[in-house]
């Protein structure tokens, strides 16, 4: 079943294909960063889908999205797509600088296109949308991003899933204090939040994750998604030394094979 994220329904992060195509992501932009060009970076992460097991997979310049058109007729193109527990589209920039607010607003604006038209189709399941990087995010790019429900990867600081996913372990508290826990959970799934369409009669309702931000609540989400990264590498390095080295390195045997 198609997990969704309510107030009374939490999302499980652990076992997800948000958590695992994060890590994956961070982990080979760290320490397997491909040879430039593009090509090799977005078909990592089509192989990654299909490493996962999920299904409905697209690779890089598909022009649909699972098989649907744009609403607007413009034929899209798509790095890769996939569904497992949820339904998550990657986009995918092999680049030293950080992944640009008008590389943002081109993905958000296509994956809008192509969610439109899938809804109206018949599509049901809530679209999570992700963007690989290979260098440092700009934190106001971070942000801009937070703001439009799209989770940046990047090789500067550990993904907002994989901390989520760390924040429900038992052993959760060795590494975050409860508050910053609580804190955490709060603007991180904000800010991984999908776009998501509901039914009333014969009327589609879209949900476009753009609400909800105050300056202030992004200036919190930067504090603790810096200091959770930190924490929780420092952590991992102590109880599993070269724990993210050794994941990018069964992650480029995956998408090598």
């Amino acid at each position: 079943m198609t997990q969704e994220i309510f107030p009374n329904q939490p999302f499980l992060w652990q076992g997800s294909i948000l958590l695992s195509m994060a890590k994956s992501g961070y982990t080979l932009a760290s320490f397997a960063t491909p040879e430039p060009g593009g090509y090799v970076w977005q078909n990592w992460a089509f192989q990654t889908l299909i490493a996962l097991g999920a299904r409905n997979i697209q690779g890089p310049g598909t022009l649909n999205l699972f098989g649907y058109p744009s609403a607007s007729g413009i034929r899209h193109e798509i790095d890769a797509a996939g569904i497992k527990d949820v339904a998550i589209v990657i986009e995918a920039k092999d680049q030293q600088h950080s992944v640009s607010k008008e590389q943002i607003d081109s993905f958000h604006g296509r994956t809008l296109d192509y969610f439109e038209a899938a809804v109206q189709q018949g599509f049901t399941l809530d679209l999570h949308r992700m963007m690989w990087g290979t260098g440092a995010i700009d934190s106001r790019v971070r942000r801009y991003a937070a703001r439009l429900g799209i989770t940046l990867i990047g090789n500067d600081r550990i993904p907002i899933p994989v901390l989520l996913a760390g924040a429900d372990d038992w052993n959760a508290t060795e590494w975050l204090s409860d508050r910053d826990l609580g804190d955490l959970v709060l603007l991180g799934e904000r800010a991984c939040r999908p776009l998501r369409a509901s039914r009333m009669n014969q009327s589609i309702f879209y949900n476009y994750p753009l609400d909800l931000w105050t300056e202030r609540d992004l200036d919190d989400l930067e504090y603790i998604h810096e200091l959770a990264s930190n924490q929780l590498q420092e952590w991992t390095d102590y109880i599993d030394p070269l724990h993210f080295e050794k994941y990018a390195e069964k992650c480029l045997y995956q998408v090598s094979a």
